[in-house]
């Protein structure tokens, strides 16, 4: 087995149920818009992603859609799932293109019930998650595009380690719930000033410190959840 995987879940625990999982799981490619569960669904399979990030959306009855969440190496895609038989109101897709450990939710469910390390883990990432998602519903409906295009490029920043991402315009609009031209200002804007070079689908963050200050608290209370995430336990 490898000494470590790239999700940094897998990577907290303790060889007997990571060794468990990684003997049942698939390492697979996940290409942008990867579609890994559908709004709705009773998702077969969850994911560790290693590399890259997925979107967790939510779209309405009459079209219009938000992103409600964002997974990535900290974490698992389809790890609710886990909690309960309730389907999921969320899409999920691949943001940042990456590759992830698949395996069996009817699997991975056998094990968390006989691991409570696993479970402790599980219902840890679950509740940064819950934290995150608490935070931008209320950032969504109170702060400025500016604001949240900031926030969400740092927390997407934070998910792929990277600083270049291929991201549409259109796939920001959908992701933050505006309109494309509201993106095409916003991102001129960022542009201008110096916090991020966007070019062909392409945006680069060339200075994190500055978004930061562009950004509205939200981020700063999302990435404190985000680093807090498997401390050794018991400390």
């Amino acid at each position: 087995m490898p000494a470590t995987t790239g999700n940094l879940l897998l990577d907290a625990l303790s060889p007997e149920p990571r060794n468990a999982i990684l003997a049942l799981s698939r390492a697979i490619d996940l290409p942008n818009r990867t579609l890994l569960h559908e709004q709705g669904e009773a998702a077969a399979h969850v994911y560790f992603l290693c590399t890259g990030v997925a979107s967790l959306m939510v779209t309405m009855a009459e079209g219009g859609s938000a992103e409600v969440g964002l997974t990535g190496h900290e974490g698992v895609v389809g790890a609710m799932q886990l909690l309960g038989k309730t389907p999921t109101a969320s899409q999920s897709c691949i943001l940042i293109e990456g590759t992830a450990l698949r395996i069996r939710l009817d699997e991975l469910r056998a094990i968390f019930l006989s691991s409570e390390e696993l479970r402790g883990r599980i219902l840890e990432f679950v509740q940064q998650q819950n934290v995150a998602l608490e935070q931008v519903a209320a950032c969504n409906r109170l702060h400025e595009a500016e604001q949240r295009l900031a926030r969400w490029l740092l927390m997407c920043r934070d998910r792929s380690e990277q600083d270049t991402m291929t991201l549409t315009q259109e796939f920001m609009a959908d992701m933050l719930g505006t309109r494309r031209t509201t993106v095409t200002l916003v991102a001129s804007s960022l542009q201008e000033r110096g916090m991020i070079s966007y070019r062909r689908g392409k945006v680069t963050i060339l200075s994190p410190g500055e978004l930061e200050k562009a950004a509205c608290p939200c981020y700063g209370i999302c990435n404190k959840a985000l680093r807090g995430l498997y401390q050794p336990l018991g400390a």
